[in-house]
């Protein structure tokens, strides 16, 4: 029997939790869970509408979301983007944050750095996400960098 669920991430180390919209209880969703697969369509097209941040993030399109829909294709359907040429959502990620490391100036990587974390969730994985991606063989200044930034983050 084919399911209508949607594989999600978790994003963050730390577990997530939300009401369920489309039934009864809450939705928990272990720290750095992958391809998580407990919700149905349904459920995350009323979470999209309703505006639950961890899933339509900082511009309501996903942006800096806490969760990741894992197919590109079912996330433009659930934004409703199938037929509008978008780029992908900026999502702080092992990937990303080595991609940023790799940046060989400072005003680059200053510039990637500010574009990349905008919420405090996204500052508290920071530094985590750095050593993940090799942060420990990153210039210093780089390191003080996230390290700065993720100093901001409100607990």
């Amino acid at each position: 029997m084919a399911t209508n669920n949607v594989l999600v991430n978790n994003l963050c180390s730390w577990p997530l939790s939300f009401k369920r919209l489309a039934g009864q209880g809450d939705i928990y969703i272990q720290g750095n869970a992958r391809n998580f697969p407990l919700l149905t369509e349904e459920e995350v097209t009323a979470q999209i509408q309703s505006g639950n941040p961890m899933f339509t993030g900082t511009d309501g399109m996903g942006n800096h979301a806490r969760i990741q829909i894992v197919d590109e294709t079912k996330r433009k359907e659930l934004f409703n983007l199938e037929n509008v040429e978008v780029p992908a959502p900026t999502m702080l990620d092992e990937k990303s944050v080595k991609a940023l490391l790799a940046v060989k100036t400072k005003t680059e990587f200053t510039k990637k750095l500010a574009e990349m974390v905008k919420t405090d969730a996204e500052k508290r994985m920071l530094v985590e996400l750095a050593f993940k991606a090799g942060g420990e063989n990153a210039e210093n200044w780089k390191v003080e960098a996230l390290r700065k930034l993720a100093d901001t983050a409100a607990i």
